[in-house]
């Protein structure tokens, strides 16, 4: 149903207000990037309720001259039986505004049973949508930008419903007029270009956060538009339903000005939190070895000096290394943490702390210092001192033929590097080199190489053993290889005859060994940038 119908008559002096409210956000925030000769693509998630449509209306007026070419976004969570008029709305308001449109239909029952809520399986579900469209529809120079019609009354909800809930500054600072989203939170397989790695990241901005609803009705009977109800947003079993129909109205009878005010607080609290996740940036810089989204190694004699604010503050900023989401994490499993490591820094690891996120520590050496990794749950918690071929790239690549010259990249900024050479270069290479990561073959005995990892069952011919084959596992058990570096260990492998012709670092396989025969040999070497 349409809810304009009923509303107050129009206001026509009022309407202005909220393009002005507009104009003057991207004037101080510089949502939008100024005007070029290209258009700059703009993806606008609309519900088709009034904030968003307002929002599409609104963003219409201003599009030629701010050279913003729209695309129109909208998620039928398949919850509502109208939800699928909802849709056509959308798609039609698109359509008269000769917009493109994006829609998708969610299948039935797809978002219940989902970590934590229902509510909430929909907020991930909508936003992947509206990622991948971005992503899709944003040419290569640009960074994909996603609006969102969040406005102050909004903004007084989330900073209210942090309050109730818990939360540091970074959750009491509300939503942000501009947000940077990392692609992998949202988006499993992103899209490629053929000039590079998928978009690491999208811009979210929010440019009614300065409007309030009433405004917003204004801008929609001036304009004489219609638009969708949802009746979830009556359903006052919801927090932030009971926030918005019962506790602001009362709290409004306090302060008739609520919306604003709370509106300028979180922005204040917000630059408090901005300007403390600088100082905890810098911080981490000095006391930790960052390898984003995958581990963050912490000094632990620096840490334990560090005040308890200090402590919490560069913890934050770790998780947010591995993962943009965790700057907001919940207060209890980071006070776990900390207390922890305020106990004793006992070597051992992984535990578990977030969903794939976990911790690990090493104890002191000789060399270093006792250290602590907060890491993805599927790498190593240290990076090695020597190569490995981790999760990521097993499940991405898994076996990787070589080919004659090679170099090729492995994790950790490891490399391995295949050439032919001459039995006369051999032999000035070899006199006085020990050297475990570089390996010579009968280049005429490997016909396909490829560089893998162990597999179940595997069996391998050590050099030495007159061609006998052991299980590949008795062989690390008899090089004391601990088990959580067995998966990952790179092996060069013959594919046409299955023979393991190097486990590399440790022994060379008796198939391809040189021999007084030998005339050509295969040089492979790992080396580390």
């Amino acid at each position: 149903m349409t809810k304009h119908e009923q509303a107050n008559q129009p206001h026509p002096i009022v309407a202005p207000v909220l393009l002005r409210k507009i104009r003057e956000a991207q004037q101080r925030y510089q949502l939008f990037p100024a005007p070029t000769a290209a258009a700059i693509t703009v993806i606008v998630g609309v519900s088709g309720g009034a904030d968003s449509t307002c929002l599409l209306h609104a963003l219409a007026q201003v599009a030629e001259p701010w050279r913003l070419s729209l695309h129109v976004a909208h998620v039928d969570h398949n919850l509502r039986p109208e939800s699928g008029a909802d849709a056509a709305f959308v798609a039609a308001l698109a359509a008269d505004l000769q917009l493109p449109f994006h829609g998708i239909q969610l299948p039935a029952n797809s978002l219940v049973h989902q970590p934590g809520g229902l509510e909430a399986a929909a907020r991930r579900a909508r936003y992947a949508f509206l990622t991948q469209v971005a992503i899709n529809v944003t040419p290569a120079a640009q960074v994909p930008l996603l609006v969102l019609a969040h406005h102050a009354d909004d903004q007084a909800e989330t900073l209210l419903l942090h309050l109730v809930r818990g939360s540091g500054l970074q959750g009491l600072g509300g939503m942000r007029w501009i947000n940077q989203w990392a692609v992998q939170d949202f988006c499993e397989q992103p899209k490629h270009d053929a000039e590079g790695p998928a978009t690491p990241i999208i811009q979210v901005v929010r440019p009614l956060l300065n409007v309030q609803r009433s405004e917003i009705l204004d801008y929609l009977h001036t304009h004489n538009l219609p638009w969708r109800e949802d009746s979830s947003n009556q359903e006052t079993h919801l927090l932030r339903n009971q926030l918005r129909h019962e506790i602001l109205p009362l709290l409004t009878q306090v302060n008739p000005n609520l919306v604003a005010t709370m509106g300028r607080t979180a922005q204040i609290l917000a630059a408090e939190a901005e300007r403390l996740e600088q100082l905890d940036r810098a911080m981490l810089t000095e006391i930790a070895e960052v390898l984003p989204t995958r581990r963050v190694v912490i000094d632990l004699p620096k840490f334990s000096r560090l005040d308890l604010a200090s402590q919490r503050g560069v913890l934050r900023q770790a998780l947010a290394a591995l993962q943009s989401q965790l700057l907001d994490v919940e207060f209890e499993p980071l006070e776990r943490l900390v207390l922890a490591l305020r106990a004793n820094w006992q070597a051992g690891g992984p535990y578990s702390l977030l969903h794939r996120i976990a911790w690990s520590i090493a104890g002191a050496t000789q060399d270093q210092p006792a250290r602590l990794s907060l890491h993805q749950a599927t790498v190593l918690p240290f990076l090695p001192d020597r190569p490995y071929l981790d999760e990521a790239w097993r499940q991405q690549i898994g076996r990787a033929p070589l080919s004659l010259p090679e170099t090729l990249a492995g994790p950790d900024g490891w490399s391995l590097t295949m050439e032919e050479i001459t039995m006369q270069a051999l032999l000035v290479a070899l006199p006085g080199r020990d050297e475990p990561w570089q390996a010579y073959l009968d280049a005429d005995q490997v016909h396909m190489p490829l560089l893998t990892t162990p597999q179940l069952g595997l069996r391998f011919a050590p050099l030495g053993m007159r061609g006998h084959h052991q299980l590949l596992g008795d062989f690390f058990t008899n090089h004391k290889v601990p088990s959580s570096l067995r998966s990952g260990w790179p092996l060069i492998l013959d594919q046409s005859s299955g023979e393991v012709l190097w486990v590399c670092g440790l022994q060379l396989g008796h198939s391809a060994r040189i021999t007084p025969q030998t005339r050509r040999v295969l040089s492979l070497g790992w080396s580390r940038l």
